[in-house]
């Protein structure tokens, strides 16, 4: 019983361990581009989540700024959202209901990426955003945006 355990789980380790790194790190990593996606067998999860951006970036008449990457514009939309949530002057608890009411607001695809961007950041997100910093200097500050 033991030695079928071990084998279960040095089976596991193997199939993990050949998953390309990009692809263990969730739709914030699987969708930062078309060819990481198609890496990742996630392209068409990708497309549903850049097509609902798109969809959403018309709703508000928010283009893309040049330069940016998916991974920018994902982190960029989500902490508008959240700052949005938060008001206009936040405090520790507005910010603290805002990031914990957000990634539900979001939707199913972009609340994944939400969840697992707060779930790393939640901290460094919660002071800048209680520091009024914008959505666009947050995102460059935790990496996902260039300078």
């Amino acid at each position: 019983m033991a030695a079928a355990f071990l084998l279960v789980l040095v089976a596991v380790g193997a199939a993990w361990a050949a998953v390309p790194e990009p692809c263990q790190g969730g739709p914030a990593s699987w969708c930062q581009d078309v060819a990481t996606a198609v890496e990742c067998r996630r392209e068409q999860y990708c497309r549903d989540l850049w097509d609902s951006l798109a969809t959403w970036d018309a709703a508000k008449g928010d283009a893309e700024a040049p330069g940016r990457g998916k991974k920018c514009s994902l982190c960029t939309k989500i902490l508008k959202k959240i700052q949005a949530m938060a008001g206009d002057d936040p405090d520790e608890a507005a910010v603290d209901a805002a990031l914990d009411k957000a990634c539900r607001a979001l939707g199913k695809l972009l609340g994944r990426v939400c969840k697992q961007l707060l779930a790393k950041y939640r901290e460094q997100i919660s002071e800048a955003l209680q520091n009024r910093d914008q959505p666009q200097d947050i995102c460059t500050t935790i990496g996902f945006c260039k300078a």
